[in-house]
């Protein structure tokens, strides 16, 4: 009985009133469709220049010519036909495409990996203008109330985490330009704003802690004694490390500031090892190997000490054997 009652449904919908798919849905000439839009998310795959997600697109409209008498057909179904639109006796239209998008949108990693980034998905009716249809967002309501979902809607159980991504705010607004004609189809449109927050644990981890403990172990090569033959291999060890860790960061395109403190470090254990060479050359050298330079001395033994405001030792007074010499007298 069921089936009969859906077969006659369908014939007098689709033959009896002739219906055609290429007519707008409405009773006079000037009328305006209204076209309800929300957005479900289903799995935030990736971010690397583009933005990409599953979600779901609820679109719900009227089409007077889908309404039928429920007393007429009292078998409790709904009408679907191919393109998977469900109809209720009012005549609302409920289609729910599932899709993947991809949104391009600009990433500033300058406070990389503490950084946050808004991706956003924009609707519009590329061949009706605002006169033809006007773009809402759904509404819902329950048993009392009744209200505009202004927000992406996340399903706990069919939702996907992301790994690296967490979702922070996820609005959704209406726009419309007034300064745009109505005439035209960028009049209006319908936003869904998806802020992401990046989970820095991973980096913290691994790029972070290791370069603070690098930069601090750094200024430990001091403490070993210049005959010490480890120790340029100590602190070159480090700056291989730390370029390492500077091939694994992402392609960055603008100022970073964990980018910036990497390069410090760099820069700085490069000092050290400079320094470390200048002093173990210094060390090695003997008088049978090396001579000094006359402004080595002047510097170290007259200079420095001056600045140091350190004393010079006095001269030793001569030692003479035997008898004092005798001091020439102006008389006799």
């Amino acid at each position: 009985v069921k089936t009969n009652e859906e077969e006659r449904l369908i014939n007098y919908l689709f033959l009896e009133k002739k219906y055609n798919k290429e007519l707008p849905p409405v009773e006079q000439h000037g009328d305006t469709v209204d076209v309800y839009l929300a957005l479900t998310l289903s799995n935030l795959i990736s971010l690397k220049e583009a933005d990409e997600t599953i979600v779901r697109i609820d679109h719900t409209w009227i089409d007077y010519r889908l309404s039928w008498n429920v007393s007429d057909n009292d078998a409790q179904f709904e009408v679907a036909y191919y393109s998977n639109v469900l109809v209720d006796p009012s005549g609302l239209c409920y289609w729910l495409p599932p899709a993947i998008f991809r949104s391009s949108c600009s990433i500033n990693v300058n406070y990389f990996p503490f950084d946050w980034q808004n991706c956003t998905l924009n609707f519009t009716s590329l061949t009706y203008n605002a006169k033809e249809i006007r773009m809402l967002l759904k509404e819902d309501a329950d048993e009392e109330n009744k209200w505009t979902v202004e927000w992406i809607i996340i399903d706990p159980e069919s939702f996907t985490e992301n790994g690296e991504w967490e979702i922070i705010h996820r609005p959704a607004k209406r726009n419309t330009y007034k300064h745009i004609p109505m005439e035209s189809n960028k009049h209006q449109d319908i936003t869904f704003y998806l802020v992401i927050k990046r989970k820095p644990l991973f980096y913290i981890v691994n790029i972070i802690i290791p370069c603070v403990l690098i930069s601090f172990l750094a200024t430990f090569v001091y403490y070993l004694p210049a005959d010490s033959k480890v120790k340029d291999t100590f602190i070159s060890s480090f700056l291989k490390t730390l370029g390492k860790k500077k091939q694994r960061g992402e392609p960055l395109s603008k100022g970073l500031v964990c980018f910036r403190y990497l390069m410090f470090i760099m820069v700085l254990v490069t000092v050290v090892v400079l320094n470390c060479v200048v002093v173990l050359n210094l060390h090695f050298r003997t008088p049978s190997t090396h001579v000094m330079t006359r402004w080595t001395k002047r510097f170290f033994l007259e200079r420095l000490p001056r600045i140091l405001h350190m004393s010079q030792p006095a001269e030793p007074e001569p030692q003479w054997d035997g008898a004092l010499p005798r001091r020439s007298s102006s008389v006799g």
